[in-house]
């Protein structure tokens, strides 16, 4: 009772001997579960491809001087319900605890992404380390990170970012799109961690696992992108697919990629820009209420699509502002539908909220700090930021002053004199940013009101994007603009 207590060394003690190892790897058939390895000693298991895996973990884990050893699937009692749950919600925090994750990679080279534990290390099918490296983390090898970076499409320093929450949601999913789960469900539920959610695990719900998911992901962070698939819908809400696998594919297909300057033709003049961004400035982010989400948009009504000749499952239509549009889907006959729509959901990308392919200040790159833009100067080679503001119509109070075109000068410019320059307000330097993404190719989503509530919505599944692009347009056609900003219904 008289000797000092060190508190410190009691807690790192501690901490060295409940260290534990994790086990990343591949479900096969007859993996040793839980009730397999409770009452028995996990080296006196019989003889099988699956055991000398557990088996050879517990020896790698051992080796490196840990006492303790987690696998995903003998450390959780699938048969008790509660803590079946509580460990499906906190499965990435089991890995993220972990001083160090074993990774097992059976047949071919196909390398996972590690949490943000202390250490990973890979082993081959023999059990030897990968590349036969001789470090503590194989993370830190420009080797290993440089084919996680080939096979996974996402670049190195993104990879070492990688982080749970809310940020780079498509990225997230494009990582999990190739896993394959013995339950749908799980496709849905091992996702929790990484976005740092919390939502209740019933197996049995099939695809909607993944709906509630996605739906939950939407209205937390108002990422768009979510909606950017094709294929198949899911049960919970039309919006959302039936499987991972449609996010593939790491850039959103129907978000457009980089803002040029083409010539715009007809454009509105900058009260009627201004009124337009406005308005979808104005707009809330998507919600979700139940199984419905309302989402912002703009909505753009289709003529009755004709059946193509000799293409049953290709339809054309015509769209004011749009023009022809050309539709392939698999799900129904659209020809038997009394009204249809093509929305623009990519509100985040119109109004520079989340940049997204490529540069999405390209017109701001011949500006100065204040705002202001040089006259002359060429974001795009070929083009002037003056040409493309000459063709806004400026009115009373919002007139640009000096705004004309001049020769794109190529060759290094000299520091701007205050004669040179086209003072812009902040505001109207967004406003003509948002007009010319507005006049970019889109891909477009389908939908058409439900059958027992015109008001509300439903989207109808393509087999590919519907790529439009918005036409010249009159000054009433750009005020219909205007009054079909809305907040989307979605079932």
């Amino acid at each position: 009772m008289t000797t000092a207590i060190d508190d410190e060394r009691i807690k790192h003690e501690v901490a060295q001997y409940y260290r534990y190892a994790a086990f990343s790897h591949t479900w096969e058939d007859n993996e040793p579960l839980f009730e397999n390895v409770v009452r028995f000693v996990v080296y006196d298991l019989e003889k099988s491809p699956t055991h000398d895996k557990l088996q050879m973990f517990c020896n790698v884990a051992r080796d490196a001087g840990f006492n303790w050893a987690w696998s995903d699937n003998c450390c959780i009692n699938k048969q008790d319900h509660a803590a079946h749950q509580e460990a499906v919600v906190a499965m990435f925090r089991w890995y993220e605890g972990s001083s160090l994750v074993i990774v097992f990679l059976r047949g071919s080279l196909d390398i996972p992404g590690i949490p943000c534990c202390q250490g990973g290390r890979f082993y081959t099918e023999d059990w030897k380390p990968y590349l036969n490296l001789d470090i503590l983390n194989h993370k830190e090898s420009p080797e290993v990170i440089s084919e996680m970076e080939e096979l996974t499409g996402i670049s190195a320093r993104t990879l070492r970012e990688l982080h749970p929450g809310l940020d780079d949601i498509r990225q997230k999913l494009s990582l999990a799109s190739g896993r394959k789960s013995t339950f749908v469900e799980d496709a849905a539920y091992s996702l929790f961690g990484i976005f740092s959610v919390s939502l209740p695990v019933v197996y049995g719900e099939r695809d909607k696992a993944l709906g509630q998911l996605l739906a939950h992901l939407l209205a937390s962070s108002g990422d768009m992108s979510i909606l950017s698939w094709t294929g198949k819908s899911g049960s919970f809400n039309s919006c959302l697919p039936a499987d991972i696998t449609v996010f593939s594919q790491l850039q959103p297909p129907h978000i457009p990629l980089a803002l040029t300057m083409d010539t715009f033709g007809s454009s509105p003049n900058l009260d009627v820009a201004t009124r337009l961004y406005d308005r979808l400035n104005d707009l809330s982010m998507p919600s979700l209420s139940g199984k419905r989400i309302k989402i912002p948009c703009i909505i753009f009504e289709l003529g009755r699509p004709r059946r193509t000749s000799g293409h049953p499952n290709i339809f054309r239509a015509n769209a004011d502002a749009l023009g022809i549009v050309e539709i392939t889907t698999t799900s129904e006959d659209l020809s038997r539908l009394d009204h249809i729509y093509l929305v623009h959901p990519w509100i985040g990308f119109l109004l520079a909220r989340h940049p997204i392919g490529g540069d999405e200040n390209v017109l701001a790159e011949g500006g100065t700090a204040d705002g202001s833009l040089l006259r002359g100067s060429s974001p795009l080679p070929g083009h002037s930021i003056t040409s493309f503001m000459s063709q806004l119509r400026p009115t009373g109070s919002s007139r640009l002053l000096g705004a004309r075109p001049v020769k794109p000068k190529h060759d290094m410019p000299s520091p701007p004199s205050p004669s040179t320059l086209v003072p812009l307000t902040g505001k109207q330097t967004q406003v003509l940013q948002f007009i010319a993404r507005l006049r970019q190719p889109f891909g477009a989503l389908l939908f058409a009101p439900t059958r027992h509530n015109a008001k509300v919505y439903r989207r109808i599944a393509t087999d590919s994007m519907v790529t439009v692009q918005i036409e010249q347009l009159s000054d009433a056609q750009w005020d219909d603009l205007i009054a079909n900003v809305q907040m989307l219904d979605v079932l």
